[in-house]
């Protein structure tokens, strides 16, 4: 089966437009190079007021591989756990994208458990509404999320965050280890 495609090829003024907007929500975020989640988070959650408390969680196959469950204190960013680092990283990414855009959900569980027992806790309605949320590409909220998700991934992988040019995902750790080792 193939994805369905990111945003409609036949709106490029749209999609630069949400670019850019995009590109200034992320502008002044300190993005850990290489790619550290739990650092991301944090610097996320202290941009918007609340802290933001990652979960790996075994994901069904046939939903989504990511979502965010706001608490009456935090939010929860649940992740596949069964999936590759890299996808893992992507995930946070675009589920983070949500958060730093406003995303949130009007809906918010009043718990105040342990993140480990959050999901066994919930009202099955309301677990149930956020695995049902629109997954799908084309609508503009999916869009932003992929968008800051690629612009805090580039920024997290690039070896110099001000030159053009990337290190490959691969190599990213080692060549950001010497860079720190030459100052």
């Amino acid at each position: 089966m193939t994805p369905p495609p990111i945003w409609n090829a036949g709106d490029d003024t749209d999609l630069r437009r949400i670019r850019r907007h995009c590109a200034r929500l992320v502008r002044d975020i300190a993005v850990p190079v290489p790619f550290d989640a739990e650092r991301l988070c944090q610097e996320v959650g202290d941009r918007i007021g609340r802290p933001i408390t990652l979960m790996p969680t075994a994901m069904p196959a046939d939903g989504p591989s990511g979502l965010v469950i706001t608490g009456a204190r935090a939010h929860y960013l649940c992740y596949d756990s069964g999936t590759r680092p890299l996808h893992q990283q992507h995930i946070i990414a675009h589920e983070l994208g949500h958060l730093i855009a406003g995303h949130t959900s009007e809906q918010v569980a009043d718990v105040d458990v342990p993140a480990g027992a959050l999901l066994s806790t919930l009202d099955p309605e309301m677990v149930r509404r956020a695995l049902a949320r629109d997954g799908g590409y084309d609508s503009r909220q999916e869009r932003e999320a992929e968008i800051i998700a690629d612009l805090l991934l580039q920024r997290a992988h690039s070896w110099a965050p001000e030159q053009t040019w990337h290190v490959p995902l691969d190599a990213a750790d080692v060549v950001a280890r010497i860079e720190r080792s030459l100052g």
